[in-house]
């Protein structure tokens, strides 16, 4: 790295630092002239500074320069506007007037827009054409779910009763057989019984094996009528369960057929269900047709940017398109007077802020003359630093 480069590094660090807002440029100037200028080092940096003071300087001269031009040009435009004819301002407020009215619109429209991302409108316009069949689809499957969850509901129902009645029946089966094994234990042991006082005791016990004969006829007719009746039952639940088994996997078969049928809807259209999806399809109906009457404005709005402009154009105004932002001034008196102020201010300020770089770059400049002077014999040198400043 060579000598210059050196010297130039080590300006590049003090020039890009930041800078102390209280600086005193009479205190730089005071350090500056307690500072040996025998050392090369040192002068270089020395003109190097001041030089970049005033390239700065003059880079921000002549950015305020350009905007001091344009403001000053935007007054003048305001004079002229204001100067003329009442027909001529007349047609002027009546074209921004519609710009105005256009742009809010174009406003409220925007308010009513963005409720989808615009990847899901990018996605739902895929399926433009099959949406509303889709969700007269998936309202049908939903419906079509709910009523088979009522069936599996009553069957799960009819399969308890169905379990409750195969319960009693067959206690009412096994119940049977007890009593009949009892009542024929019971008329046997009564039979034995009036046999021992028939022929141990020469009883005569003819009416006792009537009455058991009888009692135990009746019994046991009773017994077998309900334990038939019982029997008969059971054949009638096993009939039902069998049924209830058919329709039990028909009903599963309908209800597995219908969640798939679903799951493939909820996830080609990646909703949870037909009322997300009809939501999402009005928005988006809604949306489409926004932009269709924003873009119906934008037209109408460039329609009538080309009218003002041509209008003020017409009129001699140096920068006509700027008041296409500014209607409400060509609307309003009041905010005509409202945007002078503030371009006289800022005018105001602009001017303060070239003085003081005017004032910077004379100042910079008067040192390094002074510099020149003071050490004549280092003034071959300084013009060599500056020719390589310029060059870079």
């Amino acid at each position: 790295m060579g000598l210059f480069a050196k010297i130039k590094e080590k300006f590049n660090k003090w020039y890009y630092h930041e800078p102390d807002l209280e600086e005193n440029w009479d205190d730089e100037d005071e350090a500056n002239d307690e500072k040996s200028f025998e050392d090369p080092d040192i002068r270089t940096v020395y003109v190097l500074e001041a030089l970049g003071r005033m390239a700065e300087a003059a880079d921000k001269m002549e950015q305020c320069q350009d905007e001091y031009s344009a403001v000053t040009s935007l007054l003048v435009d305001m004079e002229e506007i204001e100067g003329l004819p009442a027909d001529v301002r007349g047609l002027i407020s009546d074209q921004a007037g519609k710009i105005a009215n256009l742009e809010k619109e174009r406003r409220s429209i925007y308010a009513e827009c963005g409720k989808l991302s615009e990847a899901r409108m990018r996605f739902l316009e895929r399926f433009e054409d099959d949406i509303p069949g889709g969700i007269k689809k998936m309202r049908e499957a939903e419906e079509y779910r709910r009523l088979v969850k009522m069936d599996m509901r009553k069957l799960e129902a009819e399969k308890s009763s169905y379990k409750l009645q195969m319960h009693e029946t067959k206690g009412t089966i096994v119940n049977s057989r007890g009593i009949a094994l009892i009542c024929g234990i019971a008329m046997f042991l009564a039979i034995i019984l009036l046999l021992v006082l028939q022929f141990g005791m020469g009883m005569d016990v003819a009416i006792g094996y009537i009455i058991i004969c009888g009692a135990g006829a009746l019994a046991l007719t009773v017994i077998f009528v309900r334990y038939q009746d019982a029997v008969r039952e059971m054949k009638r639940l096993e009939k039902l369960r069998n049924k209830l088994t058919g329709v039990h996997n028909t009903v599963k078969i309908r209800y597995v057929n219908n969640t798939n049928l679903l799951s493939y809807l909820y996830m080609k259209y990646d909703v949870d269900s037909a009322d997300d999806l009809e939501t999402e399809w009005e928005i988006y109906a809604e949306e489409v047709g926004a932009r269709a009457r924003d873009e119906k404005l934008r037209e109408e709005l460039e329609y009538y940017y080309g009218k003002l402009t041509k209008t003020l154009k017409e009129q001699s105004i140096k920068d006509p398109e700027i008041w296409t932002k500014q209607t409400g001034a060509l609307i309003d008196s009041r905010e005509m007077v409202e945007v002078r102020h503030a371009l006289i201010g800022r005018r105001q300020k602009l001017r303060e802020r070239m003085e003081y770089n005017k004032e910077v770059a004379e100042v910079s400049q008067k040192k390094i003359k002074e510099l020149a002077q003071k050490y004549p014999q280092y003034s071959q040198e300084i013009a060599g630093i500056l020719n390589r400043f310029e060059g870079t």
